[in-house]
């Protein structure tokens, strides 16, 4: 079993890398095997969970897109997994990064909590977040790290109904 460090080119290496303007959240409590590095580099750092602010993950008490980076360590429940990803969508800039551990499950251990890849993609996809990296670690229990960039929500919407048809040849 392996722990998570900076010296892998992992999410977490990505997600701490960067200059000293950075402001980064750290939300949640981490696996024990997780370690974080000194976080002297970064502009300004929130901490929020236990041992800290503890908040409500769906009502974050931040202004909008006042973080440039966030670690977010979460049980994720599926009630209100929207919630709490769009919540962290909203308190993150243009170009924000979010690295997201949550309990990792296989399809046969239905009774544990956690969430499969399948299930988890979804909902990711739903809180307008592009998945940048994605590994599960053992720590010891399995989770997932995933590596995610807020995009700007404005997709391409087809309005009624299209049909191709054939352009005439002209004459020349």
């Amino acid at each position: 079993m392996r722990g998570v460090s900076l010296d892998d080119e992992g999410p977490l290496a990505r997600l701490m890398a960067g200059g000293r303007h950075v402001r980064l959240l750290v939300m949640g409590r981490l696996p024990a095997a997780m370690s974080l590095p000194p976080l002297k580099d970064f502009e300004r750092v929130a901490r929020v969970g236990p041992g800290s602010v503890i908040v409500d993950p769906l009502r974050l008490p931040f202004t909008e897109a006042l973080f440039d980076k966030a670690l977010v360590a979460t049980l994720l429940p599926p009630g209100t997994a929207r919630g709490e990803l769009r919540e962290q969508w909203r308190v993150l800039a243009p170009a924000g990064l979010l690295l997201l551990v949550v309990k990792a499950r296989r399809r046969w251990q239905w009774r544990r909590p956690g969430w499969r890849r399948e299930a988890l993609e979804p909902v990711l996809d739903d809180a307008m977040f592009e998945v940048l990296d994605w590994q599960v670690a053992t720590l010891p229990e399995r989770y997932h790290l995933i590596l995610l960039a807020k995009r700007d929500g404005l997709r391409p919407a087809m309005i009624g109904r299209a049909e191709a048809s054939e352009v005439p040849a002209t004459a020349n």
